[in-house]
């Protein structure tokens, strides 16, 4: 069990490769990379334009894929003119059909759940894009003469967010269904280069979290990162963590802020502010956090700026990876395996 004396183990360089063997360190540290060959990318692609002329925009994912297809519909909500959702499950929801468009994301291509949906998808006679690096998915793709957008790259799937985002947003941009997103996506990554010089990022997070199950709260594009962060604390370091969203959490959550009585001890809550929050959410994040106080919850408040929406929640993705990364070696994981997702399909391979 890793206790006090080893928090000195995310200051020591030889310690930390040693705990790292898949150098899950280094992918997270590419996230700016990653996005600025998925765009590229999805330019080689060449994808019809005809694609964009659609009453709804779908993207069928799990995991990682899915938390790309998140980011990009809460990025591109007040650009799209046209419904956009992600779905997480088998099948497809009723709606889908001619006029739709969906992006089947899946890293692996063999998701279940993503080549579920695919099939009806086509059945129903949608306009489909692929985004994977191959596997089934990419198979069937090439068989039905679909659009297809393959890239290679060896991570863990959850550590390929910034290619997952980066191909549906420049597969979206591609085809006209928004406006050109080169200039706001050079920004971000400028903004990310220097963000990611911040000295020891997420360490100091990190010990004060030690130990805790962690909620994360956000609102909007930070809603999607609170969702994120809840995932990396999940898979990197193997902990407990939850995660809700603003203003919604105000008509619930704070009501269960009082019990059990360990929670003080046991919780710690994380805000993930931006400085393009809606003035009334800001309020409420200042409400809450004395209701947090009041109850002995511990808080962490995180704040955001940046030149756009995405350069913000570039850097929230960025600091939550780092602090959930050193939290794993806290913990005394291997942030890269995860052996209880590997179990759960090895059981459903059986039936």
């Amino acid at each position: 069990m890793t206790t006090l004396r080893d928090l000195s183990i995310i200051d020591d360089p030889q310690k930390i490769r040693a705990a790292d063997p898949e150098e899950m360190l280094d992918r997270i540290r590419e996230l700016g990379q990653q996005i600025r060959q998925a765009w590229d990318r999805t330019g080689q692609a060449q994808l019809p334009r005809d694609l964009a002329k659609v009453r709804d925009v779908t993207v069928l994912g799990m995991g990682g894929s899915a938390i790309g297809g998140d980011l990009a519909a809460a990025l591109l909500a007040n650009e799209l003119t046209v419904p956009m959702q992600v779905h997480r499950d088998y099948g497809c929801p009723n709606y889908i059909g001619r006029e739709s468009l969906v992006i089947a994301s899946s890293y692996s291509g063999n998701t279940e759940e993503t080549l579920s949906g695919f099939a009806e998808a086509r059945k129903r006679g949608a306009k489909i894009i692929a985004l994977t690096t191959g596997g089934k998915l990419a198979e069937d793709a090439k068989a039905a003469n679909l659009p297809l957008v393959t890239f290679s790259y060896q991570a863990r799937p959850r550590a390929t967010l910034g290619w997952s985002l980066g191909l549906v947003l420049g597969a979206l941009a591609r085809i006209g269904l928004v406006r050109d997103l080169s200039s706001d996506i050079s920004t971000a990554l400028s903004e990310l280069d220097r963000y990611a010089r911040t000295p020891d990022l997420g360490k100091d997070l990190a010990r004060r979290l030690f130990g805790r199950i962690v909620g994360v709260y956000g609102a909007g594009v930070m809603g999607v990162m609170a969702r994120r962060w809840k995932g990396q604390w999940n898979e990197n370091a193997k902990n407990w963590s939850f995660f809700d969203v603003m203003p919604e959490l105000n008509h619930n959550a704070v009501v269960g802020f009082p019990h059990p009585d360990i929670a003080p001890q046991a919780i710690a809550i994380i805000f993930l502010r931006s400085s393009r929050d809606n003035p009334r959410v800001s309020t409420r994040y200042d409400v809450t956090a004395q209701l947090l106080e009041r109850a002995g919850i511990p808080l962490e408040q995180l704040s955001f700026r940046g030149t756009n929406m995405l350069s913000e929640a570039l850097q929230a993705v960025y600091l939550g990876d780092h602090a959930s990364f050193y939290i794993t070696l806290l913990n005394g994981e291997d942030p890269s395996p995860n052996t209880s997702i590997d179990y759960l399909k090895a059981q459903l391979a059986k039936t």
